[in-house]
């Protein structure tokens, strides 16, 4: 099956940002005691990595909040808060972003022609009154006119390089913060920590990907355990209109006899834990998606110094897909038949000396022959964005969006050109796939991603990636779209 892919993507952005970045979030003050007659002033305690996850100035639903801000950032200090009015908290105490830029997607011309398409995102958040604010993004594509809409066959088709005018609300929410303990959003939102669900910023999307009309907690409890719940009915997909149900499955899923592919709802828990070095980390996730099953996922890793200069990395992964609580759902219902059960797992060596880094890694997915594809892993809201956690997905291959089990292999590198500042960062990666479906069986691909926030013009950020496959030449059936040869992706962000 033979999926031949020409993208290039060149996306010019210019946000004008006054954003606050993180805030220190545990205030510790010296300690004093009397030890032999003296007095001695202790070390503060540790802070561990999870405690800062919740804070006034982490905005958690601002797409653009971990970019590099050419103009700066505004921290009050509470004396500050105190001496300000209502109008003063709400409009002087908040932060905004605008993003703005086009991009050009020229996709393999026996199938597709070229995707053109310009447009803004505004975000915005109020300051905090007894912990509650306010905010939304508003997304505006292609204002003027659409160059090329007959592409997709509508609107609703038009989502990650939309090609026809479209105005969406992609965030509108209520928040709610006490301290650096919990952080409560409802509305039109993201859950950027959640490893199973696509979020609300990726740096080759003009668009807001995705963000879920819903409920999202998150609580740090101290010892350095994080704790989020979520509960959604509904989702928006990049720049196509209005909050459904959905999936990423119902443009394709084909089922018997109508039956729907949408879904009513989804509920998700999640718990993570660090060491206070940071030098441990577990996550543990487990979700319930109507009509499309039960996820359960966890992964972890270690971090082993051996010097001031280079450490090693150790991580693994496992998660579990079943049909549990629905006897019947779309994916079973399909024209390809099979209940959800599948199991993935993968592990990660790496080593790194300063700003260079090497990785190895390895993962595995693999089910029942009666399953729904053998045993293929179902993600609803992941699928077709290759952003799921496995630690040996390639750019354009990926065993959850394909559907199709087996064995996939992963040597990466990281490094920093440091002549050009060590900033430029280039991540070259090769991955190897294994599979008793000889359609995949033997597929090489070779990928370079490019990042640089350049450090002499603070906030500038160039993007760039190049991917290129190889397939089996034995492989049984190579006609039917599964390879894309080649893309080539680049941008160019600036956030003020």
């Amino acid at each position: 099956m033979n999926k031949i892919l020409y993208s290039l993507l060149f996306t010019a952005i210019t946000p004008l940002t006054f954003a606050d970045n993180f805030e220190s979030t545990v205030a510790a003050s010296s300690q004093v005691k009397a030890v032999e007659s003296a007095n001695q002033i202790q070390p503060p305690p540790p802070t561990n990595p999870n405690a800062g996850f919740i804070g006034r100035y982490n905005y958690f639903q601002n797409p653009y909040n971990w970019m590099m801000s050419g103009g700066g950032t505004l921290k009050l200090t509470e004396s500050q808060i105190e001496s300000q009015t209502v109008a003063q908290k709400l409009f002087e105490g908040g932060t905004y972003n605008v993003f703005g830029g086009g991009t050009y997607n020229q996709w393999d011309s026996q199938r597709y022609p070229a995707g053109i398409s310009y447009g803004g995102n505004i975000f915005g958040q109020t300051g905090q009154i007894g912990g509650f604010s306010a905010g939304g993004v508003l997304s505006i594509m292609n204002p003027f006119a659409s160059l090329n809409s007959q592409i997709n066959g509508g609107r609703n088709y038009s989502q990650y390089i939309p090609t026809f005018t479209q105005i969406t609300l992609s965030e509108a929410f209520i928040e709610y913060q006490y301290q650096n303990i919990v952080n409560a959003d409802i509305g039109y939102i993201a859950f950027d920590n959640s490893p199973w669900l696509a979020g609300n910023m990726y740096t080759n999307m003009l668009t807001v990907p995705t963000t879920y009309q819903g409920v999202g907690v998150n609580v740090y409890t101290g010892g350095g355990w994080l704790l989020s719940a979520l509960a959604f009915n509904g989702a928006q997909f990049g720049a196509a209109p209005g909050y459904t149900g959905q999936t990423n499955y119902s443009s394709w899923l084909q089922t018997r006899n109508g039956y729907s592919t949408n879904s009513a709802g989804t509920a998700a828990m999640g718990a993570n834990y660090a060491t206070n070095d940071g030098a441990y980390n577990l996550r543990l996730w487990g979700y319930q998606f109507d009509n499309y099953g039960t996820l359960l996922y966890g992964d972890s890793s270690v971090s082993i110094p051996v010097s001031s200069h280079q450490s090693f990395n150790i991580s693994a992964q496992f998660g579990s897909d079943q049909q549990w609580f629905q006897s019947v759902n779309a994916i079973s219902q399909s024209t390809s038949g099979g209940a959800i059960q599948s199991y993935i797992a993968g592990a990660k060596i790496g080593w790194s000396y300063d700003d260079f880094s090497l990785n190895a890694s390895a993962n595995t997915m693999w089910g029942p022959s009666g399953a729904y594809g053998n045993g293929a892993f179902v993600s609803p809201y992941t699928q077709s964005l290759q952003v799921d956690p496995l630690y040996s997905e390639a750019w354009s291959y990926n065993m959850v969006t394909q559907g199709i089990p087996g064995n996939m292999y992963k040597l990466g590198g990281q490094f920093a050109l440091g002549s050009w500042g060590t900033n430029l960062i280039f991540q070259p990666s090769y991955v190897y796939v294994a599979s008793d479906n000889t359609t995949v069986d033997g597929l090489q691909e070779m990928d370079l991603v490019l990042n640089y926030p350049i450090p002499q013009v603070r906030g500038l950020y160039l993007f760039g990636v190049y991917a290129q496959q190889w397939y089996n030449q034995q492989a049984t059936n190579v006609s039917n779209n599964l390879y894309q040869q080649y893309e080539i992706q680049s941008g160019i962000y600036y956030t003020w």
